[in-house]
């Protein structure tokens, strides 16, 4: 439709001569730049005439005037055959492009105008053309630009660097990638980051500001290629005081600000969002940190936002065994680490049936707590387990409800009571024997524990020596708590076994435990051995007898 319009004006155009002449029919011009057309308007009629002037810009606006003998005119009055030379003045676009320009006197007369940038319409000068640096090093250098037209200069913005290096350019804080340079020109910053593992030498950086091109050097006079960065940076409050024990995430690292909110830690070169938390604070993230080999990134201060509600809980163990029938006790701390005050209702969550539990701040019981931000206590958590409990984990949890609610999870392990002993039939512990005799006894074990079975369980006698005997069965499958198992015991004195008691240790060993207990077997004089005793004496009742006798006589 342009076209149509333009060779419609440019037919109009060839039927309206005679009024107005041209010599110029394309012209090229910079942006902004003031262009001068001489025309030439003659009076082609038989009589006087007031000829109007105007023009027409087409596919974009200029500002243009007509002057005659210096003078700006928007008409001119001729005599018949008189002619006039005239001079038409405007401003070319600041875009390049190409336009149509038509002048108009009762007739017109079409140039073209074409508006280009010229090959170096900046002059370029940089304040330093060689800088020295280490690998890692952030370079900058200034660039004045110089605008060598009439008008503003819309340029693109870029760089040639070698591989692994950033280029970037600023207009005063502000980073560009394109910028105008007034007819006042501009100083731009254009910044350089060095790869650290850029190997010691001589490097060029190529600048691209519109169509033209500057070059400066860097020389590297030391690589830092296989060390780590060094990232530095300290974490406050809304009052200035450091924020301890902050956990810091960069990538797959973690690390910890120290006590008064410091933290200083290395990693690889490369670029990384730190994610900052702390319980009762609100969580930030610093995008974009660059670390660069063997240099330090001094983040300086950064500051953490305070929640108005937070509570943390803390136990003196996460897992605590007790066994069947035991009270366990753990001591827990509750922090409220929020600036606002709070009411926490204390629970234990998970636990079994039959299982009762009891919170107590000092010799108090209590069920709920009071904190001013900012505020901890201590208190003491008490898990009763029934003797009907089982053995095994149990996951509870710690619940403190409030406006923030506080959980800690607690592992709870019950454990049996292993406990058992020996013991004869009648509950006896002495037994009497003879030298040869053959004693036959029956024994118990007893499960006296809870919760835990003993199984495999076999008893063993220690006998004293010259002495033998067995134990029947060799072993007792399991024993249930509460229950028992029978045994037989049988024992053999020897024959010349003397007079005395004998101590006899009986070990029971089973898969859970193992113990001794021992019983005694008193064994007295042979049957044969009272007879020749009772003989003894009545040999000597008599012979004492016949003595006396004797004696008497005399």
């Amino acid at each position: 439709m342009k076209f149509f319009r333009f060779f419609l004006l440019a037919a109009i155009a060839a039927l309206l001569t005679g009024s107005i002449e041209c010599e110029l029919k394309e012209i090229t011009a910079a942006p902004g730049e003031e262009v001068s057309i001489p025309l030439t308007v003659k009076n082609d009629e038989g009589n006087e005439s007031t000829f109007q002037l105007s023009y027409s810009f087409w596919y974009g606006e200029a500002e243009g005037y007509f002057y005659y003998n210096g003078q700006r005119v928007n008409s001119l009055r001729l005599n018949s055959s008189e002619s006039a030379d005239l001079t038409f003045k405007f401003l070319a676009p600041e875009k390049p492009g190409r336009y149509y320009l038509y002048l108009h006197a009762d007739g017109s007369a079409g140039v073209t105008v074409n508006v280009e940038l010229p090959e170096k319409p900046l002059r370029i000068s940089l304040d330093n053309t060689g800088i020295v640096a280490e690998g890692g090093d952030v370079v900058e250098v200034n660039a004045l630009l110089e605008n060598t037209l009439n008008s503003p200069i819309e340029v693109d913005l870029s760089c040639d660097a070698p591989k692994g290096w950033e280029c970037r350019f600023y207009d005063g804080d502000v980073e560009v990638y394109r910028t105008v340079v007034g007819e006042g020109g501009k100083q731009l910053r254009v910044q350089v980051d060095i790869d650290s593992t850029a190997d010691v030498g001589k490097y060029a950086v190529t600048l691209h500001i519109g169509p033209q091109t500057k070059e400066f050097e860097v020389f590297v006079k030391e690589s830092h290629a296989g060390e780590k960065g060094e990232v530095r940076l300290r974490v406050v409050d809304k009052d200035g005081e450091g924020v301890a024990s902050a956990r810091i995430t960069a990538g797959n690292e973690t690390f910890f600000t120290s006590g008064d909110g410091e933290a200083i830690f290395e990693v690889e070169p490369g670029t990384y969002d730190l994610k900052i938390e702390k319980g009762g604070y609100y969580e930030k993230t610093i995008r974009d940190v660059k670390v660069r080999g063997g240099r330090t990134n001094d983040l300086g201060t950064v500051f953490l936002e305070k929640k108005a509600y937070y509570a943390e809980l803390s136990v003196s163990s996460s897992r605590i065994t007790v066994s069947i029938g035991d009270v366990a006790s753990l001591n827990v701390r509750i922090e409220n680490r929020g600036y606002g005050e709070d009411q926490y209702a204390l629970s234990l969550e998970g636990l079994p049936p039959d299982f009762t539990y009891n919170f107590r701040e000092g010799e108090l019981a209590v069920s709920e707590v009071y904190l001013e931000g900012g505020e901890e206590k201590d208190i003491t958590l008490e898990i009763y387990t029934p003797a009907t409990a089982e053995v095994g984990d149990y996951s509870l949890k710690i619940v403190a409800k409030g406006k923030y609610t506080a959980e800690k999870d607690l592992k709870l392990s019950v454990v049996g009571r292993m406990a058992a002993y020996f013991s004869l039939e009648g509950g006896m512990y002495t037994v009497k024997a003879s030298p040869g005799e053959e004693l036959e006894l029956k024994g118990y074990v007893e499960n006296s524990g809870r919760g835990v079975t003993l199984t495999n369980v076999k008893v063993k006698l220690e006998l004293p020596q010259g002495w033998s005997g067995e134990v029947s069965p060799e072993v007792i499958p399991s024993v249930k708590p509460g229950e028992r198992g029978e045994v037989n015991l049988r024992i053999r004195v020897p024959p010349d076994a003397k007079p005395s008691e004998y101590r006899i240790t009986v070990e029971t060993t089973s898969d859970q435990m193992t113990m001794s207990d021992r019983i005694s077997v008193v064994v007295g004089e042979s049957s044969a051995a009272t007879f020749v005793g009772l003989g003894i004496i009545a040999v000597t009742i008599l012979a004492l007898i016949i003595l006396i006798k004797k004696v008497g006589r005399r």
